[in-house]
């Protein structure tokens, strides 16, 4: 029998919404940014993001990792920053009520930084349904007090983000809960649900109907959980 959850850690790009044309944009502004800020040559570029994304699950850790001389602020506002916001995202009533009849604790949890994450929720009309937001920006900051406000090599030691083991137990311990089988995680990525499973949540895959590893439920659209795990409302 499954254990209803105690609280919801809830990714936010392309499982709360999913917006082809803000993905495209964000991605076009992580080429222009490399290519024009950072002076990788254009066409290197692709290439240069994609290996970075795999290898350490956010381009901007790897840029930071291997020291490409990247300025936090400066990404973010570069490529979040310009984006239109209320053109690509509408308002999402029915997704709205189905966070509202959750009565469990929920948070988002999202390897975006805050800011990103405040402006799609409020778009979409759901920043009420949740009861705080853990974003990239929550782990740079723990990791520059904990080594004095370092950079390079010494700060990127503490920085982490999903599918790391180390996200998970941090997201974990941001919001006062003990045990990992206790939380539900929903994320539309493959590899952060199986690092999420493999730290002990339960998981939920958003974006396809076909179960990944790792994947206890898996529902195409958010709004089809009611559905797929009516423990949840138990």
């Amino acid at each position: 029998p499954q254990v209803k959850p105690r609280a919801l850690l809830v990714d936010l790009d392309g499982t709360l919404y999913r917006s082809a044309k803000l993905f495209d944009d964000v991605r076009e502004r992580i080429n222009d940014y490399i290519i024009n800020v950072l002076g990788v040559p254009a066409a290197d570029a692709n290439e240069v993001s994609g290996r970075l994304y795999r290898q350490y699950g956010l381009t901007v850790v790897g840029l930071m990792a291997e020291n490409y001389g990247v300025d936090l602020d400066g990404w973010h506002k570069h490529v979040h920053g310009t984006l239109d916001y209320a053109k690509l995202l509408p308002r999402n009533e029915p997704l709205k009520e189905l966070l509202d009849s959750l009565t469990m604790p929920k948070y988002i949890f999202t390897n975006a930084d805050r800011e990103h994450a405040d402006t799609c929720l409020r778009q979409i009309g759901i920043q009420d349904c949740f009861d705080g937001i853990i974003a990239f920006d929550c782990i740079v900051d723990r990791a520059r007090e904990l080594t004095g406000n370092a950079e390079g090599a010494e700060l990127m030691g503490q920085v982490f983000c999903k599918p790391d083991r180390r996200a998970f137990e941090y997201a974990l311990g941001r919001i006062g809960e003990e045990s990992a089988g206790a939380t539900m995680f929903l994320d539309d990525s493959a590899a952060n649900i199986k690092g999420a499973k493999d730290a002990g949540l339960q998981t939920v895959l958003v974006g396809s109907e076909s179960p990944c590893e790792g994947a206890d439920f898996a529902i195409e659209v958010f709004t089809g959980l009611r559905d797929a795990a009516p423990h949840l409302w138990q």
